[in-house]
């Protein structure tokens, strides 16, 4: 193959790949220019409240969503159009129904936390538990059309809907935070009232999807595909939510605040890794259905070499940046960036490893990792914050994420290879 055929086979790849950065970069610049602006108007303790309630965002989204979205890209491939769109549907009124009820379980759920076990925080329950639940379920009609986007290769309708979703929260969050000065109440209420924005605009886009019949079936195979991976998606609680309600139980509402700031601002290196995955997932799941493995693994290579560049980049400027996007005012939450960078990568590792999982249909795989690696990252962080406070917590989520990687590695090469001998030798089995 000559380099003119090579440049013809990878250029919509590399078509897809401006978009979808593209798609990361403009809500990423739309909220990097805001920063400055909130952090001038927010307090550390402010910040705490949101980054603690961020933490029960991770705790109970999967089961509100139930992750009927990786049943969805699962099966995309493996059916033809029209029952693509049966199925489609069903996860779609699914999410219009049993997500709320699902919230309004999480929020009891938490409420009994409070009253049972945390009655001593300083950080109130009401309103701002309900602000910060309450838009789980109006995300998950909005996930399922940008994967629906995604795996149809269909990136600028992708670009559109992300980078309107992004400009509503930080419109919203400008004139609640910075002009009606509502700081962790404008916060929330800002992100809560961007995604009901969007949940009316996708409903509205798929009105056509409430005329086909709910398939209770499809939707009882989904739920039995997903289980698992709900649980083990839930454990990642504590690789990126763990760690704020220790630091929470500790009193230092100032520390968290810092620290929360620190760990949001990582969280951009994130964005542009879910332009990478976003880029490069279909390719993942056809190659995996084609058990084409050394394109896979070329396709991961090239993904945690791409975060490895950012994260460098990223290490370099990082007094830089905060200085700039705080307007000076927590430089102190350097260090827990600089750290939590880090974890950019490590999860990248373990998320592409994680939709080979999915791929390969071993969703219980997912459970068994999480829960042991989920036991390891507790450990970790005890250790790691009792002895070193919110510094040995943002070591933490870096390990967490290594943890789940190495785990997930392990039991889906022996169980592919245990599988794979007893199909060679069925009379053994």
């Amino acid at each position: 193959m000559d380099i003119f055929e090579q440049a013809k086979r990878i250029k919509p790849y590399l078509a897809n790949l401006s978009v979808y950065f593209l798609a990361s970069l403009v809500p990423m610049f739309l909220s990097l220019v805001s920063n400055p602006f909130v952090a001038k108007n927010m307090s550390p303790c402010d910040y705490a409240i949101v980054g603690y309630y961020s933490a029960f965002i991770t705790l109970f989204t999967p089961f509100v969503n139930f992750y009927f979205v990786h049943y969805f890209t699962k099966r995309f491939y493996e059916v033809d159009a029209s029952e693509r769109e049966k199925l489609k549907a069903t996860i779609f009124k699914s999410f219009i129904s049993l997500s709320f009820l699902m919230t309004l379980v999480a929020i009891l759920l938490i409420l009994v936390y409070y009253v049972l076990a945390n009655k001593s925080s300083e950080i109130p329950f009401l309103p701002y538990a309900l602000l910060a639940l309450f838009r789980m379920p109006l995300s998950c009609i909005y996930s399922l059309e940008l994967i629906d986007f995604k795996m149809r290769r269909q990136s600028k309708p992708f670009f559109y809907v992300s980078v309107a979703n992004s400009a509503i929260a930080v419109s919203l969050m400008l004139l609640f935070v910075v002009a009606f000065k509502w700081g962790a109440f404008g916060h929330l209420s800002s992100s809560l009232l961007a995604h009901t924005v969007l949940f009316a605009y996708i409903l509205h886009r798929n009105r056509h999807l409430l005329h086909y019949p709910f398939d209770w079936l499809t939707l009882k195979e989904a739920a039995f595909f997903c289980w698992p991976m709900v649980i083990a998606a839930m454990l990642t609680f504590f690789s990126q939510g763990y760690d704020k309600v220790i630091l929470e139980r500790s009193g230092d509402l100032t520390t968290l605040g810092y620290y929360s700031v620190g760990i949001s601002i990582a969280a951009y290196i994130n964005m542009l890794g879910d332009s990478v995955n976003s880029t490069f997932q279909p390719d993942v799941f056809e190659s995996i259905v084609k058990r084409n493995f050394r394109r896979t693994f070329n396709i991961i290579a090239l993904k945690i070499a791409l975060m490895c560049v950012i994260v460098v980049a990223f290490i370099i400027l990082a007094p830089y940046i905060i200085d700039i996007l705080t307007f000076g005012r927590y430089l102190n939450s350097t260090k827990y960036a600089v750290i939590a960078s880090l974890a950019a990568i490590t999860s990248m590792m373990y998320y592409s490893v994680s939709q080979i999982t999915i791929a390969l249909g071993y969703s219980s795989v997912t459970l068994t990792n999480k829960i042991v690696g989920s036991l390891m990252s507790v450990l970790a962080f005890n250790v790691l914050i009792s002895s070193y406070g919110a510094v040995g917590a943002a070591w933490g989520v870096v390990l967490s994420y290594f943890f789940f990687f190495f785990g997930n590695v392990i039991i889906v090469t022996y169980k592919y290879r245990h599988d794979t001998y007893e199909n060679r030798n069925p009379h053994l089995s």
